[in-house]
């Protein structure tokens, strides 16, 4: 477990990641942020594998010279070694390192060593994954060129790791959810109050209490104390899990009600 100073930095930079705002536009950079906060390394990077058609695209946090070459024989390389096919089910799903699979001198040796890592002057790469949809598997990279990744790091990535899929999950959710004709009174139809309606409706929209407070005219506190009701109601404990299902939930309640409409929705909303 990481040492109390950097609880407290793990939880600031979670704080950071999650705070409104974090959507599909928004994701790489912020999962950039807050692992440059707890880790040191030489390079970030993001990659997304389209299962169907076995494209990688990915992201760095810098285009030093020579990476777009390393990264074209990265893909030629990744599928002759456990440790760069991007396969979720390496080390259990936990985080892992180059050098968990090979010593220095049988790293050196590897086509794929010579052709990606040794022009870029990396000695390591840690990868993270980060579940996800079905027809994609995502990891997030942290090459290194000095020492390998060691046990402590690893065991922080772990810690990190359900928060990386969980805020993928929620901007991925946050995004669908501004193009979806959704309006606080549908949540009525799950039993919520007229308030809990409101607070329910500007949570999938990404907004803070502060928001929610000026937007729907009421007290700060008055939103977190309808927040822990629908918490209680949700059956969850915390923001994003209670966001996650209220983006399911506005999901379901749509398509239930497109069922009974016969594919046609009406809405009935309060003017005054």
């Amino acid at each position: 477990m990481p040492a109390p100073r950097s609880l407290r930095e793990f939880s600031a930079a979670l704080a950071d990641f999650y705070r409104p705002g974090l959507d599909a536009d928004t994701l790489v950079d912020r999962t950039f942020a807050l692992t440059s906060r707890l880790l040191r390394f030489s390079l970030n990077s993001h990659g997304v594998l389209d299962n169907r058609s076995g494209v990688l695209s990915a992201n760095f946090d810098s285009a030093p010279p020579g990476l777009a070459d390393a990264f074209a024989a990265f893909g030629r390389h990744m599928a002759k070694y456990p440790a760069f096919r991007f396969d979720p089910a390496t080390n259990a799903g936990r985080p892992f390192s180059a050098r968990d699979f090979y010593s220095k001198p049988a790293l050196e040796n590897l086509d794929i060593y010579v052709d990606v890592y040794k022009p870029m002057r990396l000695t390591d790469h840690c990868f993270v994954h980060v579940p996800s949809a079905p027809q994609t598997t995502v990891f997030v990279g942290f090459l290194r060129d000095g020492r390998p990744f060691d046990e402590d790091e690893k065991t922080l990535l772990e810690l990190l790791q359900p928060h990386l899929a969980n805020g993928r999950r929620l901007a991925l959710a946050l995004s669908a959810a501004r193009e979806a004709p959704i309006v606080p009174e549908l949540f009525a139809r799950a039993g919520y109050t007229p308030r809990e309606c409101d607070v329910l409706y500007w949570l999938t929209r990404g907004k803070s209490n502060d928001d929610m407070a000026l937007l729907i005219g009421i007290r700060a506190d008055s939103v977190s104390r309808h927040l822990r009701a629908i918490y209680a109601k949700l059956g969850v404990e915390h923001r994003v899990a209670a966001t996650l299902r209220a983006l399911e939930l506005s999901r379901r309640l749509y398509d239930d009600m497109l069922a009974r409409l016969g594919g046609k929705a009406a809405f009935a909303v309060a003017t005054r």
